[in-house]
């Protein structure tokens, strides 16, 4: 079977709840699983992450999990009319609840302080009705309709624009914060980033927890896009969120941002996620339609590292069914040409020189396989950085590890025995390992790296090259 390298990730849900679909899941072909936190509860999550790190027990193969804190999340009261806009109707706003009906209570206090006039824009639902902030008197924001549509009680709210000074964590992410850093996860994702500062709470969060958790920054505000660089300097990975993006820039400018985004964090060398409506119709379907099956090539050909499924997993009606078709597709436009960045000169630091030099002779050799041996996984992301044409197994002792790189593109995570006595043992496990999970063959060659003292983060600056033996 073709070693598929862009990796799958699903959102657990309902649908994935019945005993034994995980594990389907898993032999389905999935990589990583999603735990919104947005829906349910900690005691939920936790379930639901026991039975992934079973079913991944009983695979032999680690499975990431990423939890995906809410964020702040605006809606309109539940006493609030029902009304159509048209273009050019005016409607008042507030962020706390109001004597006049006429007022839309949004139940964000700071609303008034935190909009700017002439650019801030009042979203409702999913795109339609949009509003132009227009005025500010007081606790009250004036905003006149720009795109008709229907006002409803307790529909989102998005706006545009506002001042960096509201949390990035709500009191709500706090305490979901400490659920999933309780559950050991491997990721966290932070939902309506902003800028580079937000990241960097959410860094400290996590440090103050004792969580050796990665950073995922979620693209869904303007404000992020036009701080993407600094954003993706401070992250591990980044998430395009194109629901949330596409209700904020319009559905229009979401292809080219997500490009855009795709392309800037791959060339850093970060993990990048596609996320939204990949296989929306096999919610209900078997089957993708022809538009899905492109939209998801084309998130690979761009140079994503992962691929995301949201309410297909989480409530769809063939969870295992669009794990196997996300496959099929992603195999398939794997064949045409890639993403990869150049090897040029220039590196920080010894290890990601060395790491440089494996790959290139992986290719110059026409190798089958890269093996790695890694301690806190460093070394395997700045090889797949490059996007080498053959498949990198990464050799860990810690767990953790093994389960983080379970979505770097292009990785097979395998476990590496403690107490190898020397060199020829460790090389001898390395080409088995390759040999198994790679699938080669006798007289594969097959270039290794590791370090002289294994265990030690950024130690690598050994490379091997050996055939797999008959």
């Amino acid at each position: 079977m073709p070693l598929r390298r862009t990796k799958i990730l699903a959102t657990l849900g309902p649908s994935t709840d019945p005993p034994g679909m995980i594990e389907r899941l898993v032999a389905a072909g999935l990589d990583g699983v999603r735990i919104n936190c947005s829906y349910d509860e900690p005691a939920t999550w936790a379930a639901r992450v026991v039975a992934t790190r079973a079913a991944a027990a009983a695979a032999g193969r680690p499975i990431a999990v990423l939890a995906d804190l809410s964020g702040p999340k605006l809606r309109l009261a539940q006493d609030v009319a029902e009304r159509e806009l048209v273009v050019g109707d005016p409607l008042l706003f507030s962020g706390t609840p109001h004597p006049d009906p006429q007022v839309m209570e949004v139940g964000w206090a700071a609303l008034a302080g935190e909009v700017v006039a002439g650019e801030s824009e009042i979203i409702i639902g999913d795109g339609s009705p949009r509003l132009m902030v227009t005025g500010i008197d007081g606790d009250l924001v004036t905003a006149v309709c720009t795109r008709p549509g229907r006002v409803l009680a307790r529909k989102g709210v998005f706006v545009t624009r506002t001042s960096a000074s509201a949390p990035a964590l709500e009191d709500k992410d706090l305490r979901d914060l400490d659920a999933v850093c309780a559950m050991d996860v491997e990721f966290v994702a932070l939902s309506f980033v902003r800028s580079a500062a937000d990241m960097q709470q959410l860094r400290s969060e996590l440090k103050a927890r004792g969580s050796a958790a990665r950073t995922v920054a979620k693209i869904e505000k303007l404000e992020a896009c036009a701080a993407l660089d600094e954003i993706i300097q401070v992250s591990d990975g980044v998430m395009v969120a194109r629901g949330d993006l596409g209700v904020e820039a319009g559905v229009a400018r979401v292809p080219m941002i997500q490009k855009d985004v795709v392309h800037r964090t791959s060339t850093a060398g970060k993990l990048t996620i596609t996320a939204t409506q990949m296989m929306e119709s096999m919610i209900e379907s078997p089957e993708p339609t022809r538009a899905e099956a492109t939209d998801v090539a084309n998130a690979i050909l761009d140079g994503t590292s992962v691929v995301m499924l949201s309410a297909e997993t989480t409530i769809g009606a063939y969870p295992e069914q669009t794990i196997l078709a996300m496959g099929e597709v992603a195999l398939e436009a794997e064949k045409a040409d890639l993403f990869s960045l150049d090897i040029e000169a220039g590196t920080e630091g010894v290890a990601e020189a060395v790491m440089q030099s494996a790959v290139h002779m992986c290719e110059q050799m026409g190798a089958a396989a890269l093996v790695i041996a890694t301690a806190s996984g460093g070394s395997v992301r700045a090889a797949t950085k490059y996007r080498p044409s053959r498949p990198i197994v990464a050799l860990a002792h810690d767990e953790r590890v093994r389960r983080q790189l379970a979505l770097e593109w292009g990785v097979i995570p395998a476990s590496l025995s403690e107490g190898l006595l020397n060199l020829e043992e460790f090389v001898a496990e390395a080409l088995e390992t390759a040999r198994v999970r790679a699938n080669l063959v006798p007289g594969d060659l097959v270039v290794i790296t590791c370090g002289r003292q294994m265990e030690l983060p950024g130690a690598t600056d050994l490379v091997i090259v050996r055939r797999v033996s008959e």
